[in-house]
């Protein structure tokens, strides 16, 4: 769980790498600080120390020329915070609907058996090649 200092920071930062624009909603306005970041945590638990980092690190600083500082001086930081808000983002089923992505669908694996086939027919009539190792 992030505390409350931690989720204001990330939402001051998170604000700049997603601001609102063209009718889509900013990161805070779409809930990423407050809901849609824990389920991304979830899902990505080895970013959490980077992500935490990165929050300590911008803590207290104007959060543009922070994520400057941070993205310059600790890319792998920078690079953590970065997937994990736009992948909250993402989560969120407004967002989804608002761009119009319906989510991974499923899709079926088609039968390419004959072109397989023909492969095979090709180095089945060249025959063995190899190159006898030294040993």
């Amino acid at each position: 769980m992030l505390t409350d200092t931690q989720r204001a920071t990330y939402s001051a930062l998170a604000d700049v790498l997603i601001p609102e624009a063209e009718e889509m909603p900013s990161a805070s306005q779409a809930d990423v600080p407050m809901v849609w970041i824990d389920k991304a945590l979830e899902y990505r638990p080895d970013l959490r120390d980077a992500f935490v980092k990165a929050l300590e690190t911008c803590e207290g600083q104007d959060p543009a020329n922070a994520l400057e500082w941070l993205n310059k001086n600790d890319t792998p930081t920078f690079d953590a915070l970065g997937v994990l808000t736009s992948g909250s983002y993402f989560l969120n089923p407004e967002i989804k609907e608002r761009i119009g992505y319906p989510g991974q669908q499923p899709v079926p694996a088609k039968d390419d058996s004959d072109t397989y086939l023909d492969l095979l027919s090709v180095v089945v009539e060249r025959g063995p090649i190899f190159r006898p190792t030294v040993g």
